[in-house]
């Protein structure tokens, strides 16, 4: 899997700092990776929880010639990061910290 950074910033956390965040593409599209699962005796990391960039809410647009893919155009609230749903915005939750990737589940 290959793994890029998107730079944001967050609505409403602190604002005037920006962040990398890991991306990912998956089933045809590009996912923020809000937080990540890693098997302990492999060291094996799978996205626990993503966030679809392709959405009605997220303008994103690709870059080059910086240490990141993406550049957010607005803000993404910190809440929807931290896994809370709001609407526009559409998340995946990945079922097990133990189960084999076959990919997240979605859920909005």
């Amino acid at each position: 899997m290959e793994i890029v950074k998107t730079y944001l910033f967050f609505s409403g956390h602190d604002e005037d700092h920006p962040y990398l965040i890991d991306t990912i593409f998956y089933e045809g599209a590009w996912w923020l990776v809000a937080s990540w699962l890693q098997h302990h005796s492999t060291g094996h990391r799978i996205p626990e929880r993503i966030i679809q960039m392709d959405g009605l809410t997220v303008r994103f647009q690709e870059v080059e010639g910086h240490p990141y893919r993406f550049l957010l155009n607005n803000a993404l609230p910190k809440s929807v990061l931290d896994g809370v749903q709001q609407e526009g915005y559409t998340m995946a939750i990945h079922p097990s910290a133990l189960a084999e990737s076959q990919g997240p589940k979605l859920v909005h």
